[in-house]
């Protein structure tokens, strides 16, 4: 009964009723560009501290694929009846997958400090950065943003959203991807600034954090170990996110070539936490609906059921409200830096193709994961949207690199 109160959420797929949500859920990529000029604080200081920029693409990346596996877990789990829509006394369900996602981001956040610091041993040689830092550092970012997002945002959004009958495949992933992009950009933000000019105040908060953080993981670890959930997104989402984690620095590499342009084209910059947001948030919201409508039967696990109306009214809605807030966005970001005319139509011209040349590659990918990993018996939830964000991620980086100096020279 619960399954098929939950299921009525979705039995009126039109594109009158997704387009709607989709463009709300997509819309919040304005929000973004506040990442984006929230970092851009902190580029002065980049030549001297080359290491800053090494941590912010894993620890924006990272954090955003655990949470397309929260958002895709509560999503799904509202609509099977696994998760009451409750903010209080909720299911062993989900406090099993609250403290799985806390525990594989403390682990990430480990894999990031060691991995940042050998990675500026190679770029850097001689740089002020020690592993203690690194890891203190890392840890500090990825767990403050989780402890906030986890514990309060995503539950909330998702049981209001649910709550109101709007759908969480669709709402939930964009919402906490842009609110987590902003908050993980402020965190890192702060705590850079305080190493940097109080470092007594940063090694105040390392021996105080870093400690409950560790305690409070290893604590979540040995109460939940048992619980089949919980082994289920450590099995399926840890070594994704840790595999993941490498590839999320290759964008890195990418972005930095792109100087020459991003100097006479700063917007470029600005937009950038959008841009790689709004594609990796479509291709989410694909994925999380597909796997929704695979586990209640409403499609065949086949990618000819991409043909069927069902997906299709999916798609072209996501699709659309996509490419909308895309181009919006940009001329936002654009008009804050430049009024003249050509360079307005070059970075609108530059931007939008670079999401128009993704689209079919992001589509397709999103429909092809969750069906191969709901035929092979693994829950998409776990794979789908961590796979997609950091491959939309370094493939979006890639693409943009190509067109802007195909573009703009």
């Amino acid at each position: 009964m619960v399954v098929a109160v939950s299921a009525a959420h979705l039995t009126e797929t039109s594109f009158r009723k997704i387009f709607p949500q989709s463009l709300f859920a997509a819309s919040t990529s304005f929000l973004d560009l506040t990442a984006g000029f929230i970092v851009a604080f902190i580029s002065v200081y980049v030549l001297a501290k080359p290491w800053i920029l090494i941590f912010y693409p894993p620890l924006l990346t990272i954090r955003g694929n655990i949470n397309g596996v929260l958002s895709g877990r509560l999503s799904t789990g509202l609509h099977l009846g696994l998760i009451s829509p409750s903010l209080k006394g909720n299911t062993k369900y989900f406090y099993s997958l609250v403290a799985s996602v806390f525990f594989t981001s403390f682990i990430c956040s480990v894999v990031i400090g060691f991995f940042s610091y050998g990675l500026s041993l190679l770029l850097t040689p001689g740089s002020d950065l020690t592993l203690s830092l690194s890891l203190d550092l890392s840890i500090l970012s990825m767990m403050i943003c989780t402890l906030i997002s986890v514990f309060f945002l995503s539950p909330t959004i998702a049981i209001t959203a649910y709550r109101k009958g709007a759908d969480p495949d669709i709402v939930l992933y964009p919402v906490l991807s842009t609110m987590n992009d902003i908050l993980m950009s402020g965190i890192y933000v702060f705590l850079v600034f305080t190493l940097i000019f109080w470092s007594w105040a940063f090694t105040i908060m390392s021996l105080l954090l870093v400690p409950s953080f560790t305690v409070l993981a290893a604590y979540l670890f040995v109460k939940y170990r048992g619980e089949d959930e919980f082994k289920e997104t450590l099995t399926e989402s840890l070594p994704v996110a840790i595999v993941l984690t490498f590839v999320s620095n290759a964008a890195g590499g990418f972005l930095s070539e792109m100087k020459a342009s991003i100097s006479s084209h700063p917007q470029l910059l600005a937009v950038y936490p959008s841009l790689i947001c709004n594609i990796g948030e479509e291709g989410s919201m694909i994925s999380s609906s597909v796997s929704t409508r695979l586990s209640l039967g409403y499609i065949e696990p086949s990618m000819r059921s991409f043909k069927e109306k069902e997906s299709k009214t999916v798609v072209s809605g996501v699709v659309s409200a996509g490419l909308i807030a895309v181009t919006g966005f940009t001329l936002a970001a654009t008009l804050t830096y430049t009024r003249f005319p050509l360079t307005i139509l070059e970075s609108v011209l530059t931007v939008v193709a670079t999401k128009l040349l993704l689209l079919p590659f992001i589509v397709t990918l999103s429909f092809w994961i969750a069906v191969v990993t709901f035929k092979r018996g693994l829950n998409p939830d776990n794979i789908t949207i961590p796979v997609i964000t950091s491959i939309s991620d370094m493939t979006t980086t890639v693409v943009l690199f190509l067109v802007s100096r195909l573009i703009l020279g």
